[in-house]
């Protein structure tokens, strides 16, 4: 594509690995961060091998994100509230997803909102743990102190309160399991890439 074309029409740009690794607290190699993501507090982000953050991202690293290997956070996606976050290896987090973890309180304890001094507010932050394989999909939104299992699928536009277990597929309001993910062949997968790469120990598990 010719540099005379319109910058909204030319493919997104790279971050240099030399930034990231100045200002995340740690970065894997094959990484790629695109220019137009928005990242709070940096130094508490630590990014896996291989791993993918589009332009259009928004992460507040508050008390600490931890993401994995082979994870990808894709446009639109953000990790909100200022709490914690761990995304294991190999989950996917599709566009418009939204992990949520801090909120003000709503029962009159404080004022609501970021225009409040804090000696007037009540927030409660807490962790979202997405564990090894689970899928995200498209404007979901996940709250805070949920962990979704290993391998188990969250439908678009679904609201998520309550853990969930590993390998399941969920969907709906309120939301069900309808289906189950075939756990053994998904780990093989994984297991032969990994080896692939050189055994690469899980990035959350480190943390």
């Amino acid at each position: 594509m010719g540099t005379d074309c319109p910058v909204e029409f030319r493919p997104g740009r790279l971050m240099a690995e030399t930034v990231l690794k100045q200002w995340l607290g740690s970065c894997g190699f094959g990484v790629k961060v695109y220019h137009g993501c928005r990242i709070l507090f940096p130094e508490r982000l630590h990014l896996g091998h291989f791993s993918q953050i589009d332009e259009g991202t928004f992460i507040h690293a508050g008390e600490g994100v931890t993401i994995g290997n082979h994870v990808h956070l894709a446009y639109g996606s953000a990790i909100l509230g200022g709490g914690k976050c761990l995304i294991h290896d190999f989950a996917g987090i599709s566009p418009g997803a939204r992990l949520i973890t801090g909120t003000d309180n709503p029962d009159g304890s404080g004022l609501i909102g970021p225009t409040i001094p804090a000696s007037f507010r009540a927030v409660t932050r807490g962790l979202v743990e997405i564990q090894a394989h689970a899928l995200i999909f498209a404007n979901a939104t996940i709250l805070p102190n949920v962990t979704i299992g290993e391998g188990s699928v969250v439908a678009a536009g679904a609201i998520v309160h309550h853990s969930l277990k590993p390998w399941g597929i969920y969907a709906g309001s309120p939301l069900v399991q309808i289906g189950v993910r075939p756990a053994e062949k998904i780990r093989q997968l994984a297991a032969e890439l990994a080896a692939s790469e050189g055994g690469f120990k899980p990035r959350a598990d480190r943390e």
